[in-house]
Order: structure tokens, then C-alpha cells, then sequence
């Protein structure tokens, strides 16, 4: 009787130590799950932080790409920021965009000179407070007949001496880059033809360095208007991504080119195509 009494309680304290032993299990595992969970949250918290940064640095770098030399971008471009990290930008100017949209051209003084062979008083401003714009090209048209252009002059340099006869309207000059620093006006000092252009209509446009092109302005008889593509606004997006990852994180914020102040400043949850 005895020993069946010892027995049943060492029974009795097997299965304590087997429930005990499971309840630890249990715990233990639980414990390691909510460990991992931690973890693997923290760790996403971490990446997220990241793309945001990276974001705000792809929003930076598309501000100042900007105020530098007017550059937008329609399509999506990468910037690397270093080996693990990147941003996707794109920027796009209401009323105007790029370099092209800070030039100001003001023909409203413009008259002939030279016997009629020189269009004169033509002006050109770049708006912009903070960013230099470079002019590559100069587009020329004529409302009707053939010309012999001869030169053009820029602030005191000649910009193009290849005496041509533009025999179809318009013609594209690749003339030598005409730099103008912020908030500066550069004068041409003239566009010179081989005869007289009096009674024709001539009308000018420009192409800039970052391949934008202005409206076509009249260049001669004065018009009554300054001609302009000012933009108002530029709308940049930034996503920010990590190597490794499928996370990112989109911010949008809208500059306003006349006064070069950033305001509307949101986070997203599209990606940037």
C-alpha cells in the first residue's frame, strides 16, 4: 500500500514537471516570437527612417539642381546617394519650366541700325534670385523671304560669326554659351544681316543648356509686351529607397520660383513611377 502511494505521487509530480516544462516551453517561445517581432519592427522602422531621409535628401538636391541652373526633371531620375542608399525625383514648373522659364526677353525697344542690317535693343534677364542660366542655341525666324545673317553679338562678344544664308524660316544657331548669373540682364548688342531686314517681321527664341526652349518672341518691329515663360511654382516628388528593401517613403513639397520659398510639404504613399 505504501509503495503504491509513493508511486502514484511520484506520477502525480512527473506530470507537474512535464506541465511545468511545457509552460516554460510555451513562455520561452513566446518570448522569442515577440523578441523577433521586436526586432523585425524595429528593424523596419529603421528602413523607413531611412527612405525618408533619403527622400528629403532627393528633395533637397532637386531644390538646389534648380536654383543652380534651372534644371527640372519630367521623368523620373535616380540620385545616388551612396552605395545603400537613393532617391527617385521629379520636378515639373507650372508655367514654365527649366532654365527657359527664368529667361525674361524684353524686345520692346528693339529698332534697325546699320542701314537696316542691325536689329537692336534686345534684352535678356534671367529671373531667377539664387541660380545662373546658360543660353546654347538661338532659334531665328522671318515672316517671309531669304536673309543672309552675318553675326550676333552678346554683351560686347560675338556669340556667332558664320555668315549664313537662311534660305527656309526658322534657323538654328549654335551659338557660344551666353552665361547669365542671377537676377542679371544681358544685352544683344545685335543680330546683323548682309541687307536690310526693314518691312520684315522677325521673331527669336532661345534653347538653353538644360535642353528647355523658350516661347517665340517677336523680335523686331517692338512689340508691345515683354515676352516671358516665367513659371510660377515647381511641384518636386522624392521617393527615397535602401538597398535591400522593397520600403520607400514618397514626400512631395511645392517652391515658389519668385519668392524661393518651400511650402505644402507632405508625405506620400505612392511610389514615384
Amino acid at each position: 500500500m505504501t509503495d503504491f502511494k509513493h508511486m502514484r505521487e511520484k506520477g502525480f509530480v512527473l506530470v507537474l514537471a512535464i506541465i511545468l516544462i511545457v509552460f516554460v516551453a510555451i513562455v520561452v517561445a513566446a518570448i522569442t516570437i515577440f523578441i523577433n517581432q521586436r526586432l523585425v519592427g524595429y528593424n523596419i522602422e529603421q528602413r523607413i527612417g531611412r527612405c525618408r531621409y533619403n527622400s528629403q535628401a532627393g528633395l533637397n538636391y532637386a531644390l538646389y539642381q534648380y536654383r543652380q541652373s534651372g534644371t527640372t526633371y519630367a521623368a523620373p531620375t535616380t540620385v545616388t546617394i551612396d552605395a545603400n542608399n537613393s532617391a527617385v525625383i521629379t520636378s515639373t514648373s507650372a508655367g514654365g519650366g527649366g532654365a527657359a522659364g527664368l529667361l525674361q526677353i524684353d524686345s520692346t525697344g528693339s529698332s534697325l541700325s546699320g542701314n537696316g542690317k542691325d536689329i537692336l535693343g534686345l534684352h535678356l534677364t534671367n529671373t531667377s534670385s539664387s541660380s545662373s542660366i546658360i543660353i546654347s542655341q538661338m532659334i531665328i525666324y522671318f515672316a517671309t523671304g531669304s536673309r543672309t545673317l552675318d553675326s550676333v553679338r552678346v554683351n560686347g562678344n560675338d556669340v556667332w560669326t558664320t555668315n549664313t544664308l537662311i534660305g527656309t524660316s526658322p534657323v538654328t544657331l549654335n551659338i557660344s554659351d551666353v552665361t547669365i548669373p542671377a537676377s542679371t540682364t544681358r544685352n544683344i548688342d545685335r543680330i546683323r544681316f548682309t541687307s536690310s531686314v526693314s518691312g520684315q517681321i522677325a521673331f527669336i527664341r532661345f534653347i538653353m543648356s538644360d535642353s528647355t526652349t523658350t516661347d517665340v518672341c517677336q523680335a523686331y518691329p517692338a512689340p508691345s509686351q515683354v515676352c516671358s515663360t516665367q513659371g510660377t511654382t515647381l511641384t518636386i516628388r522624392s521617393m527615397g529607397r535602401t538597398a535591400g528593401s522593397s520600403l520607400y517613403k514618397t514626400v512631395q513639397a511645392t517652391y515658389t520660383i519668385s519668392t524661393g520659398n518651400v511650402s505644402a510639404y507632405i508625405e506620400q504613399y505612392t511610389s514615384v513611377p
